[in-house]
């Protein structure tokens, strides 16, 4: 089994866990590219830190997500694709509850009729999983 383990401050690790040493040498070169992917991806600490040093702050790598400061925007960043118009849906309060529904409006004039039930409670049930 190979475990990544990403960290904010640059220490990335893979951790590689094997019964037998055939089975750990098999593992190792796996491990091995993977984490030079990661650290090609990423940097590694020292990098991050000469960065700061530098007065530049901020990595020269595009920012992996978004940063999430509320429930609304967590809703937003989680929301369901609609399947014809490939954009997210938004959230919609009915007679029945909380629902997903696309927003684009047709040629014809009428409203996307594409919808959805769940939000966050669809994830929250994946975690309990894990």
């Amino acid at each position: 089994m190979i475990e990544l383990f990403l960290s904010t401050d640059g220490k990335q690790t893979v951790h590689i866990q094997a019964d037998t040493k055939e089975e750990m040498d098999k593992l190792l070169p796996y491990a091995k590219a993977l984490y030079l992917k990661i650290v090609e991806e990423l940097g590694t600490k020292a990098q991050m830190w000469q960065e700061v040093m530098n007065g530049n702050g901020k990595s020269k790598q595009a920012p992996f997500g978004k940063r999430i400061d509320s429930v609304e925007q967590a809703e937003e960043a989680l929301a369901p694709q609609c399947p014809v118009h490939q954009t997210a849906m938004k959230k919609r309060k009915g007679q029945y509850g909380e629902f997903w529904s696309c927003g684009i409006k047709l040629p014809s004039g009428a409203w996307c009729r594409q919808t959805s039930a769940g939000g966050l409670s669809q994830y929250a049930s994946k975690s309990e999983d894990i």
